[in-house]
């Protein structure tokens, strides 16, 4: 902070210790969405596109039904195959 006091344009220095800061923000920023992309395995893209976010949205939810719905299916065989009296 000394060396921003001591320079002859005061707003020239603050300027370049913005632009610094930013860019170390920046490179920090694109590190932790690398490290969080290699722990998890894919990739964090922004979708830009509102109907793309609406279809993945969309496409997301019918997978969590169909798990829900093969799920309660097991569920149900597996409970008919130990139930004391037999469906018909």
């Amino acid at each position: 902070m000394s060396s921003i006091v001591n320079s002859p344009d005061i707003l020239a220095a603050l300027r370049e210790r913005k632009h610094t800061v930013k860019r170390r923000m920046e490179f920090s920023r694109t590190q932790m969405q690398e490290t969080a992309n290699n722990l998890t395995g894919k990739s964090m893209s922004k979708t830009t596109s509102r109907a793309l976010t609406i279809s993945r949205l969309v496409i997301n939810g019918i997978a969590i039904y169909k798990g829900f719905r093969f799920c309660t299916n097991v569920a149900t065989s597996v409970r008919s195959l130990f139930a004391l009296f037999k469906r018909r």
